[in-house]
């Protein structure tokens, strides 16, 4: 296989991983959430809370550990193997967006991400060739 392929398959691969930060806070948050409703439903500011609410961080660090594997897997095709198209840069873009919502650590490395595809805009393109 060419380069060009394996690169393409890994930044599939890492995009795909990608995703599971914002999955993991999303599950971490969704119990807290119904808890807060209760609370507030209820007024008795005594909130039962069970076991599964209490490990709720631990979808957000698997998620994120899978998400530094994506990330990897993104910097190898990218600097590794200089696999860099319009489409993944577009993606990566709209991905950096995305995680400017998820206060604080999610702002930082969509800002981060943001500012380091600002500075290396010119290298993705259709007239860029892996070589």
């Amino acid at each position: 296989m060419s380069k060009e392929v394996i690169g393409k398959y890994i930044a599939i691969l890492g995009l795909l991983l990608f995703w599971a930060f914002p999955l993991g806070v999303a599950d971490a948050f969704y119990p807290m959430y119904s808890s807060f409703q209760d609370i507030s439903l209820f007024g008795t500011n005594e909130p039962k809370i069970n076991s599964e609410e209490i490990s709720m961080l631990e979808s957000m660090v698997v998620g994120f550990g899978i998400f530094m594997l994506g990330l990897m897997f993104l910097l190898v095709s990218v600097i590794g193997l200089n696999y860099r198209t319009n489409w993944l840069f577009w993606t990566l873009l709209t991905y950096s967006i995305l995680l400017l919502f998820l206060i604080p650590v999610g702002t930082f490395l969509g800002l981060l991400g943001l500012i380091m595809l600002s500075l290396n805009r010119k290298k993705f393109g259709s007239d860029v060739h892996v070589t």
